[in-house]
């Protein structure tokens, strides 16, 4: 009786060893990388502020997504564009703010292309 309960534990723990996680997406390269090309001094950033600095871009890239989202949808589209990207921004972002983003998004898409 003893020998079933252990055999049966153990396909529990086969099953649950086998589960994958999802890899853990975050942009704190990306912070690093920018901070290092704004800054002349070298200046770092604490696991905290990555932390936070990481919620804040992850959280206004999922608000850019749903709003382009539905910008697509109300067009009856089913495929993402930059206009529906560029009106997303105008429609989420500050008026000065939304033009720098703008013209950094303009280069960053003429860069790519060429």
């Amino acid at each position: 009786m003893a020998a079933a309960r252990k055999s049966a534990g153990s396909k529990k723990s086969t099953k649950a060893s086998k589960s994958t996680r999802k890899p853990v997406r975050t942009y704190a390269s990306y912070i690093a990388k920018v901070l290092k090309g704004a800054s002349k001094a070298k200046l770092t950033l604490s696991s905290k502020s990555v932390k936070i600095l990481n919620s804040l871009v992850t959280d206004f890239a999922d608000k850019l997504a749903v709003e382009a989202a539905g910008l697509a949808r109300g067009a009856k589209k089913r495929t993402l564009g930059s206009r529906e990207m560029q009106a997303a921004v105008r429609l989420t972002l500050p008026a000065e703010l939304a033009k720098h983003a703008m013209a950094e998004g303009t280069r960053a898409v003429a860069k790519a292309s060429s």
